[in-house]
This record gives C-alpha cells, sequence and structure tokens, in this order.
C-alpha cells in the first residue's frame, strides 16, 4: 500500500464521523508536516482530484499568516464544510496558537508518521497524552508487530484509554497468540504456550521474540511467578520453565530455600490447568516429556504408599502406586479403610481416567476382603432356617455383590499382572467362605420336613400378596421379571433407583421355589392356585392345569385377570404410542426379561455372567422409565430364582461323587433331580412334590433331590460354573424390588451438604488452613460431590480475581460420626491478593456443571478480612 492510499484511507475514516453539521467531529482535520514531505501530495489525498472520491469535497487550506481568517472562513462562511488544515514547520506553542480551540474541538492533530497514525487513528481516543507516549515508545522497540494491519487491528480491539505499558505489551502477545480478546493474564499466555508446545508447536514464543517483547515475556514470569531460573540463563526457554514448573509441582511447590507460599501465583495457576479437563490432555503430555529429565524413577520406588499417594503429577507414581497397592492385597499388610481412602482421592488426579480401571479393581478387591471377614461371624452364628434366611438377606448378601463387583472389574481391567496373586487369593477365600456357609445352611434345610419358612413369603403367593391388592383397588401394576436377577443385584439395583430424583425403592425378600429353575419359578409368579409339573416331561410347569411354558401361554394365564405379557426388547422397540397403548389395554402387565440366565446358560459365555448382571442393571432402568413415561405408577422388579457362580474351573471336590437313583429319573441337572420315588441318600436333600408346593395329580410319587450345599452333578454338557436350582441361599433368596416415582421434588436426588467452620474472621499471612465439614453421610438420595474452593478478592467494579490457589474437595463419607466428616484445605495467597490487602476478601466454592466443562458458584462461602504487613510490589503485573 502506497503511504499516500494509507494516508487517505486515515483520512476518510476521520471525516466519515462528520454528521453535516458546524462542530461535528471529523468536518475539521489538522494535519502536521513538519518537514513538508507530503507537500506535493495533497492533491491527490484530498481535493478535486483526490484519489479517493470520498475525500474529493474537502477543502485543503494551508495555515500560513492569518489563521483569523482561515477561522472565520470555517465557522461562519462555510459552516458544514469538510476542511484538511495542513501545517508545517513546528508547531506554535498553545499560549501563541489562535486556533487551539479549533484543534481541541476537533480532535488531535493528524501526522503521517505510521506509528502515530495508529495511535491517534485507531488506538483509544480518549487515552491521556502520556498514555500515548508510552504507548508510542513501545511500538517504536516493537516496529515488525506494527508493520502487520491485522495485528494492529486486532490490538485495537483490545486496548482500553487505561491500559499502561505491561497492560499493552500483554496485550500485544495475547494477539500473537490468538488468545479470545479480553485474555492477557500470563496465565492464558503461559497456558496457551504449553499447549503449543506439548504439540511440538514454539511459534507463539517464536512470534513473542520476533516482535522484540520476549524480554518483557519473561521479566514478567520472572516476577509474576518467581521463575528464578531465568536469571542464571541467558536465553531461557519453554522446555526450561516446563523443566522448572514440574520439579515444582513434584516436590509441593517449595525448593527447599522458599516455601509454597513463595510460589503462590505458579501454584494457583497449576492447579487451574491442571483442573481444567479441557486442558489436562496438554498438562499429561508434558509430564510425560518431562518425566525423564527430571530423574525422579528412583524417587517413586523408593516411596511408600501413602508416602506416594501424595503425589500425582506423573503417570509413574499411579504405576507404582497400583502395582504397590495390589503388593499390599496380597500380603494383607494395607486395610480396606487405608485402599479405601487412597483410591478416593486418586479419582481427582491427572491420569485418574487411565487407571480408574486398575483402582476399581484394587477397591473392589478390598472391599471384598473386608465384607468376607465382616460375614464370617455372623454366618458361624445363623441358628435356624429362618434366621439364616434373614441374615443373608440383610448382611451377606453383600459378600456375593462384592465378589460380582470384584470378578466384573477385573475381567474389564486391561491390565492383569500383580494382581493375579490378590485374583487367585480372593477366589479361594470366597470359595471357603461359600462352602462353609452352604454347609451351615445346609444344616438348617435338613432340618425342614417341609420348604417353607415361618415368617417368609414364598415366591408361589407372590400374585396373592403383591399384584391382587393392587388391582383390587383398581389400579395398574406392571411387574419385571428378570431371569436370573440374583438378590444382591437387585439389592443394587434398588439402590440405584433411589439415588435418582422422584423415584423411590425398597427391596424384600421371598423364599423361591424349589427346585430354583426357570420354568417353575416363572410359573409361581403367575396368578395360580395350584403347580404342577407337566407329566409329559416333567420340567415344563402346569398353572392350574394350563402349560406355563412360553411367554404366549403366559400371556393367556394373564389374560383371565385383564393381564398382558411382553417381552423385554419387544417392549423397548415399541414407539410411544404402541407402548402406551400396551399399558392402557390391560390392568396387569408381565414384561419378561433375559440377560443373566441367557448368558450364564451357555458354557462357552458363563464367565461373561457378571457383564450380564451390569447390563441387566441398565436395561431395567430403562424399562421401569419407560413404563413410567406411560404413567405406569406401580412396578415391581423380581425374578424366577438366583444363581451360584465361582470364576474357576470346577473341582472334584465340588462335584459329587454319587449319582441318583429310583423308579425313574425324568431329569437330572447340575443342581436337582426330578424322578418318581427318588433314592434317599446323604448326598442329597429330598422332597415330594407336596413337600415343595407341587401338585402330583396322577400319582406318579414325584420326587425332587438337591445335592447338599453346593455341590454339582456330575453331567455333560453345559457349564459348571453358572448354576442354579438348587437350595443354597443365593439360589432361593428372590428379591421382590417395589418401585414408585413421586410427583413431589421432595424426592429428588441432591448432593451431600457441608459447611465451612471458620475460627477466624482475619487472614494475616500468606496462607490460611480452613475445616470443611460434610454435614451428612453420603447415601441415598444423597450423593458425593467434589468441589473446588479458593479465595477471591472483589473490586470497586465488583470484578472478582482468584488470589490464591484452587483446592480440590471431595464430600464422600459415608460415617455417621462427623467426626469423620472433616475435608481440611490450605490456601495460599498470590501476589495478586496484595491489591485487596485491608479489604474483606471472600471463600468461594464451585463445581462442575454436570454434563460440562463450565462451573457454577456454590452457595457456601465465607468472608475474611485480609491484613497482611508490609508487602513489596514485584512491578509486574499481567
Amino acid at each position: 500500500m502506497s503511504s499516500s492510499t494509507q494516508i487517505a484511507r486515515t483520512l476518510a475514516a476521520r471525516f466519515a464521523q462528520f454528521d453535516g453539521t458546524r462542530y461535528s467531529a471529523g468536518r475539521i482535520v489538522f494535519w502536521h508536516d513538519e518537514h513538508g514531505e507530503f507537500a506535493d501530495m495533497l492533491g491527490d489525498i484530498a481535493g478535486p482530484d483526490a484519489h479517493d472520491e470520498t475525500l474529493r469535497d474537502v477543502e485543503v487550506v494551508r495555515l500560513e499568516r492569518n489563521p483569523f481568517a482561515l477561522k472565520y472562513r470555517m465557522l461562519l462562511e462555510q459552516p458544514t464544510t469538510r476542511f484538511l488544515v495542513y501545517v508545517t514547520g513546528k508547531l506554535p506553542a498553545d499560549e501563541d496558537n489562535w486556533l487551539l480551540d479549533l484543534e481541541l474541538a476537533y480532535g488531535p492533530w493528524f501526522t503521517a508518521d505510521r506509528l502515530s497514525m495508529i495511535v491517534n487513528e485507531q488506538f483509544p481516543r480518549d487515552a491521556s497524552a502520556q498514555t500515548r507516549a508510552a504507548w508510542l515508545a513501545i511500538m517504536q522497540r516493537t516496529k515488525p508487530f506494527f508493520d502487520d494491519d491485522s495485528l494492529v487491528e486486532a490490538l485495537a480491539e483490545r486496548l482500553h484509554a487505561g491500559d499502561d505499558e505491561r497492560d499493552f505489551q500483554a496485550k500485544m502477545i495475547a494477539v500473537l497468540l490468538k488468545l479470545p480478546v479480553g485474555e492477557h493474564s500470563l496465565q492464558m499466555i503461559w497456558r496457551r504456550l504449553l499447549e503449543q508446545y506439548a504439540q511440538g508447536d514454539e511459534d507463539g514464543i517464536e512470534r513473542i521474540g520476533m516482535m522484540g517483547l520476549l524480554d518483557y515475556h519473561w521479566t514478567g514470569t520472572r516476577g509474576i511467578y518467581r521463575f528464578d531460573t531465568a536469571r542464571t540463563l541467558a536465553h531461557p526457554t519453554v522446555k526450561d520453565f516446563v523443566l522448572w514448573l514440574f520439579r515444582l509441582a513434584w516436590n509441593g511447590f517449595g525448593d527447599g530455600e522458599h516455601g509454597a507460599d513463595h510460589y503462590a501465583n505458579i501454584r494457583r495457576d497449576f492447579d487451574m490447568w491442571r483442573n481444567d479437563p479441557r486442558f489436562a490432555p496438554t498438562m499429561r503430555s508434558l509430564a510425560e516429556e518431562t518425566f525423564p529429565d527430571l530423574s525422579l524413577a528412583d524417587d517413586i520406588t523408593a516411596m511408600p504408599p501413602d508416602e506416594l499417594a501424595g503425589h500425582d503429577v506423573f503417570r509413574e507414581v499411579d504405576e507404582q502406586l497400583v502395582a504397590l497397592l495390589y503388593e499390599g492385597l496380597a500380603g494383607e499388610t494395607i486395610t480396606d479403610d487405608d485402599v479405601q481412602r487412597i483410591v478416593a482421592a486418586r479419582q481427582y488426579t491427572l491420569w485418574r481416567d487411565d487407571y480408574a480401571k486398575d483402582y476399581a479393581v484394587i477397591a473392589a478387591a478390598s472391599a471384598l476382603r473386608a465384607q468376607l471377614r465382616k460375614a464370617r461371624p455372623v454366618m458361624e452364628s445363623i441358628t435356624s432356617a429362618s434366621d439364616g434366611f434373614r441374615r443373608y438377606a440383610g448382611e451377606l448378601y453383600r459378600v456375593d455383590g462384592c465378589y460380582r463387583r470384584f470378578m466384573a472389574a477385573w475381567k474389564a481391567s486391561s491390565r492383569q499382572f500383580s494382581g493375579n496373586m490378590v485374583v487367585e487369593s480372593l477366589e479361594r477365600e470366597y470359595d471357603r467362605y461359600q462352602t462353609e456357609l452352604a454347609a451351615r445352611w445346609q444344616m438348617q434345610v435338613n432340618a425342614m420336613t417341609d420348604w417353607a419358612i415361618d415368617d417368609i413369603p414364598a415366591q408361589a403367593d407372590f400374585y396373592a400378596r403383591n399384584v391382587k391388592k393392587v388391582t383390587d383397588a383398581n389400579k395398574k401394576i406392571a411387574v419385571i421379571i428378570s431371569d436370573a436377577l440374583r438378590y444382591e443385584t437387585a439389592a443394587e439395583f434398588s439402590e440405584r433407583m433411589t439415588t435418582q430424583s422422584r423415584w423411590n425403592a425398597t427391596i424384600e425378600a421371598q423364599l423361591g421355589v424349589l427346585p430354583s429353575y426357570t420354568q417353575l419359578g416363572m410359573a409361581a409368579l403367575l396368578p395360580h392356585t395350584t403347580l404342577a409339573l407337566n407329566p409329559a416331561d416333567h420340567y415344563g410347569v402346569l398353572v392350574d392345569g394350563k402349560s406355563a411354558t412360553g411367554s404366549e401361554a403366559r400371556a393367556g394365564i394373564l389374560a383371565a385377570v385383564d393381564g398382558a405379557a411382553v417381552d423385554a426388547e419387544t417392549l423397548m422397540t415399541m414407539k410411544r404410542d404402541e407402548y402406551r397403548e400396551l399399558v392402557k389395554s390391560c390392568s396387569v402387565l408381565y414384561v419378561y426379561h433375559n440377560v443373566i440366565d441367557a448368558t450364564g446358560d451357555k458354557a462357552a459365555n458363563e464367565s461373561n455372567v457378571f457383564g450380564a448382571c451390569e447390563q441387566t442393571l441398565n436395561e431395567l432402568d430403562a424399562i421401569v422409565k419407560r413404563l413410567a413415561n406411560a404413567n405406569m405408577t406401580n412396578m415391581i422388579v423380581t425374578a424366577d430364582h438366583g444363581f451360584l457362580y465361582q470364576d474357576h474351573t470346577v473341582t472334584d471336590a465340588e462335584r459329587l461323587s454319587e449319582q441318583p437313583s429310583g423308579d425313574a429319573i425324568w431329569q437330572k441337572k447340575r443342581r436337582f433331580v426330578i424322578g418318581a420315588r427318588l433314592t434317599p441318600k446323604p448326598a442329597f436333600t429330598t422332597f415330594t412334590a407336596d413337600q415343595v408346593g407341587l401338585d402330583d395329580p396322577n400319582d406318579e410319587h414325584v420326587t425332587i433331590q438337591i445335592p447338599n450345599g453346593n455341590h454339582r452333578l456330575r453331567i455333560q454338557g453345559d457349564g459348571s460354573r453358572y448354576v442354579h436350582g438348587g437350595a443354597s441361599l443365593p439360589e432361593i433368596v428372590v428379591p421382590v424390588v417395589h418401585i414408585n416415582k413421586g410427583r413431589s421434588a421432595t424426592g429428588d436426588a441432591r448432593p451431600v451438604e457441608f459447611r465451612i467452620l471458620q475460627n477466624t474472621d482475619r487472614i494475616t499471612t500468606g496462607q490460611i488452613t480452613v475445616d470443611f465439614l460434610q454435614t451428612e453421610p453420603v447415601g441415598g438420595k444423597v450423593a458425593e460431590r467434589t468441589v473446588l474452593a479458593g479465595l477471591w478478592g472483589v473490586g470497586h467494579d465488583r470484578q472478582a480475581t482468584l488470589i490464591s490457589n484452587e483446592v480440590p474437595l471431595a464430600f464422600a463419607s459415608t460415617s455417621k460420626d462427623p467426626a469423620e466428616r472433616h475435608v481440611p484445605a490450605t490456601f495460599l495467597l498470590t501476589t495478586d491478593a496484595d491489591r485487596f490487602n485491608n479489604t474483606v476478601i471472600e471463600l468461594r466454592i464451585s463445581e462442575r456443571i454436570p454434563g460440562s466443562g463450565q462451573m457454577r458458584q456454590v452457595d457456601v462461602k465465607a468472608e475474611y478480612r485480609l491484613q497482611r504487613g508490609l508487602m513489596i510490589d514485584d512491578g509486574f503485573d499481567f
């Protein structure tokens, strides 16, 4: 662009402000060209022959001997004409300038010097002369920046009249790094530089150097962050900064000479970078690159778990910590409380996503071992069938739940190394516990003359007890039957529903039928008077003489009570109008769901049965919500039977060497036998049809035999890890989960509440430790939460500034003892805090908006008066 064209464009912008009135800005422009460099170009720039047509009606006049005549002409003779007053030579002093009033009225002098033109024409015009001079001095040192029109325009968009030299240069760097308008803090500048460096791109720092801003950048970094390494390096690099930063973070932001308060500014910014999920990938990349250079491998290897758990910067910390926790579990040298505390704290670290599965295995393994320890005295105290049933439904089921979650976590883990020893040990311990429980329960079964337990509801009475009373009240009800939904899995489902807003769930147990297999269990849940084995195969079941095998047959039985049946897959593929119409069409709806049994009953898939349990939990949630969307308010989730499962190859000791015998053997499965006049043997529990509540209409002398304890019969075919049909507690304690959805917000799930225990209202040093109290246990509809806490100063303009590090706080305690629910946090004041000395500052809490990367403020805060002694101003503030 030629100089005349650039001048014309700038003048056109000035004259464009003219609105046609006498005193409008842009009507008169004074151009000072001291040396007359552009005198010969005036005709091309403005006037009738101007190249820019918007300047052709501008009158060009030269200020010579008679300023009064010119003033008279501009103000009185031609009050609406646009004038360009061209002045050469030295400007007169103000007291000798007869046109001073016009110059003040119509704006600053125009000069053809590029930098001056930029200051006068493109930067804020209400800036003081002193500020403009300061800007111009910087511009003269950084001319390459101002040779680029796009950079100038971007800087002009950011500048304010009150910006000093530091603001001006910080905003120049922000432009070079393409930061959002309004963002020019050192934290944001370094965030962008670190992001680029992690990607192998050093263009940002190179451009800062090319534009003459490198000294300013490193001086500010040294002053604000205490980057003292910059003093000893002639030309520090981004890598120098990264090495210093991660070494400092590893040492807890202390370096032996200075404490953490000396590095409060960089600690605050490091915490913000690390806690921001959008920036975490950059931090992880930098940590991986930096680790070999810091030579920390030996330090990490030498640390015990508790000390190591205090670090979270490097992947190698989690690698070693996982190995140590496995060792502690294998050697039983670490308590469950310590394991759960360490694992819970790792949820908020830099590498949490990479090691989440490992920590899930460790936490589940430790919980299983702890639960096994608690269960043993409970198991040993069983004194009757009623006592055993109730103890299982009240406490002992938790062992099976912990085992399921442990095995599911282990199978989902991609790295199975030192944990193998833990798995093998726990498998043996769980198997030993199950064998002992089965033996103690068998003692109670042996004493039973009929398959019934006083005060325990029977599965055969399910319809009359749970469904009929609802329909008798002219209300609708849905029964969701999930094949092989074990009691412990149903208990987890009940807890999940309870944690959700407006949903309530309660669980109770009923005594399952014997043998505990699908055909008989499904039939027992239907409306009926009698149940009998089908004489055709002695496996299918007759309900009041009608076959109950298959969904179609069960739908026919339900039709007699204004009922209908549908399988879960069909329900979930229905359109909204279709499933709503289905609910309207009946009083009772049975929904049949089959994932667990369908998986476990196949030898090739039986080891995936615990994964099927997790799938079932998710699908039951979806089924319940679909029915609720069709205005179904009364719902029950139940099962036909439970199951036994151990994740090891069944040994000879777990198989019966004895075989059944009798007049006839119609069905022989791994956990039960059906025949005629079966011969009683010590290895079996034997019942007649009548003793287990079955009719024998043809007087076939139907007999049921169950292998004692957890034993399996030796038969060819399907797998043997997953079995059911017997009388063990996991097989016959059948869940009944009652579900309803409330209409009131009082049923909403909510995060746990906490408060600040403020023991002072003043801060007089560079740090303060604050105690937080979780005011209630986590559980039910009260969910755990993680928040960020920090100290903020509020200026006269009500703009808030973070003046400390932000500390993540996890409120997740389930303890009923308030003494165990305290969470302390230490806050270190940054140099930004100096601006707020002798004012009231706030301790503010924020938390992440669910499903978002954004934060929201929590309505919990405390106020402190900041009263620190003599402070030194660094002189550097971006």
